[in-house]
């Protein structure tokens, strides 16, 4: 505009970034939409959520369209990589079972590497892992450098960074609060902390529910289960290369926790409309306790997810779960090929079983249709 070129609003675009740091500008949002609805208004910021919750700030209520940004998801990552021809695979339902291996190594790389923007280019234009390190670190001191800013005290910063540093440990893990990762912090000063990373989309707590059908009541006074933003960087902080694990099955890694972040790292970003909201199912009794590790809703049931290798007589949480429900359909991620069988629990229920492959997250709804339909 200082040259005079001016663009037809029509074609433009307004892109406002760190708006988390004028709420008065977060308040103008109203007036663009009032005065100049043709021009399309985008607006970012770091940790927003956590600048909005503590200031109070709201924004213009039916006139902004809220999206949530995750890390790149694998299919995402396939079309920056210009791998249409299998995307176009994994639009077949089912797909090709001599397919499943090829896809999957690609899917394992993904999954090591993360879906950090940065990192999914940097991996493109053919960095290797020493360049790959130093952006995974640079990535982490920003993140442990910006939290605490959003602390109410020191102690409440100190908090935060030990929260964020040990957190990649417990992935997968339920935590206390109390004392979490060998500190001396009390329960109340480690909830608000992961309350607040958890609004900075940084890491998630998954609480437990009992319920076997709609609606879901998560139990917010039960121990949760923790992932973290991206699975690159959990890898990246656990120590691990990324090209030092085999390229055969992502539940080898780390006691099957890399397995189970990818897949809930996965699932959440097909929220993207709405905040990150993840449950999993807990039948704490004396002498039998039972986990299933994710519950998802599909049309009126909720649908059980494990993420496990195996045989499928070792799910007992998943057997628990269908006596419990009388569901008819539950969900195996693995590193094998799609099955779908026909099952009995040890009490003689029957159900079907639904095995994919771990790259099949994004395409899940579509194969409960097909299951459901068979």
């Amino acid at each position: 505009l200082s040259r005079g070129i001016r663009a037809p609003l029509h074609d433009s675009v307004l892109f406002i970034d760190e708006i988390q740091a004028s709420s008065s500008a977060i308040s103008y949002l109203r007036h663009f939409h009032d005065e100049i609805p043709e021009l399309p208004v985008i607006a970012s910021g770091s940790l927003l959520e956590v600048h909005l919750s503590r200031t109070g700030t709201e924004f213009p209520v039916g006139r902004v369209e809220h999206c949530f940004m995750y890390p790149v998801s694998f299919e995402e990552y396939l079309l920056a990589a210009d791998r249409h021809d299998m995307l176009e695979e994994l639009g077949r339902i089912p797909i090709s079972e001599h397919l499943v291996p090829v896809i999957y190594k690609e899917y394992v790389r993904y999954a090591l590497q993360g879906g950090m923007p940065e990192i999914v280019q940097a991996r493109l234009d053919g960095a290797g892992p020493e360049a790959l390190g130093g952006l995974y670190s640079s990535l982490m001191i920003s993140f442990l450098d910006d939290v605490p800013k959003y602390a109410t005290n020191r102690t409440m910063a100190d908090v935060l960074r030990h929260c964020l540093e040990t957190a990649p440990s417990e992935v997968g893990s339920r935590i206390t609060f109390a004392g979490f990762g060998g500190s001396s912090y009390r329960s109340r000063e480690v909830g608000e902390a992961f309350r607040t990373l958890g609004r900075a989309m940084l890491l998630y707590l998954l609480y437990p529910t009992g319920s076997t059908a709609p609606p879901v009541r998560s139990n917010r006074r039960k121990a949760p289960k923790l992932l973290f933003l991206d699975s690159g960087l959990l890898f990246h902080s656990l120590g691990s290369p990324w090209n030092e694990v085999a390229f055969d099955d992502l539940n080898s890694s780390f006691r099957g926790a890399l397995a189970e972040q990818c897949v809930g790292q996965e699932l959440m970003s097909n929220q993207s409309g709405s905040m990150p909201s993840l449950s999993f199912w807990a039948r704490d009794k004396r002498g039998s306790s039972s986990e299933v590790d994710f519950l998802v809703q599909h049309g009126g049931q909720l649908v059980p997810i494990e993420v496990k290798s195996g045989a499928t007589g070792r799910l007992r949480s998943l057997h628990r779960f269908v006596e419990d429900s009388g569901q008819d359909l539950a969900v195996r991620f693995y590193g094998g090929p799609v099955r779908l069988d026909r099952l009995s629990t040890p009490a003689g229920v029957g159900f079907r079983l639904l095995s994919l492959p771990h790259f099949l997250v994004k395409w899940l709804p579509s194969y409960l249709d097909w299951a459901l339909g068979g």
